[in-house]
């Protein structure tokens, strides 16, 4: 039941990443047929391209999280010996990332809320769109985070090595 769940999340966040790049790409192609073949710059696709590289960034990152693309200097960590301190070393620092992504979540929450009152330039959509890739994002990253963390001491893996996760084992 948790791998289908898990399995879900991935592939409609991945689903959603490719829509968002056609849709970036298609913006801005539009755009620049408009205003050079055209001689008529169109309104709305330089936001629209803005608006889904900003979502594309924050539902990305889960996913580059829980396959372990982000930069990250891990120096220290591989300094300790396999074993104990390692791990303990390892939930330390997620537990940090943990702290920096809840505030994430909590600041981003308000930045919705306040967008409520505000309009984009352009599309004339609620700024509460854009703003919400911030939170949906960070929940995202947490989650990814805590299945990475949980796989990592269930399997008694070095935690180093043992940030991807195979989603095709049932």
């Amino acid at each position: 039941m948790l791998r289908k769940l898990d399995r879900a999340i991935v592939l409609v966040t991945s689903g959603s990443l490719v829509f968002l790049l056609l849709l970036m790409t298609g913006a801005t192609i539009s755009g620049v047929v408009a205003r050079y073949v055209l001689n008529d710059a169109l309104t709305w696709s330089e936001e629209v391209a803005r608006y889904s590289m900003v979502w594309l960034s924050f539902l990305g990152g889960g996913l580059v999280f829980r396959h372990g693309g982000h930069i990250a200097i891990d120096m220290f960590i591989r300094k300790i010996p396999e074993g104990f301190w390692r791990h303990i070393v390892f939930g330390i620092s997620q537990l940090i990332i943990l702290a920096f992504l809840a505030v994430l979540l909590w600041k981003g929450l308000d930045m919705v809320e306040r967008g409520r009152q505000m309009t984009t330039p352009a599309l004339q959509i609620p700024m509460m769109l854009p703003y919400a890739a911030i939170p949906v994002g960070a929940a995202l990253m947490i989650y990814h985070l805590v299945v990475v963390t949980i796989t990592s001491y269930c399997n008694a893996e070095d935690p180093i090595s043992a940030v991807q996760i195979n989603l095709n084992a049932d």
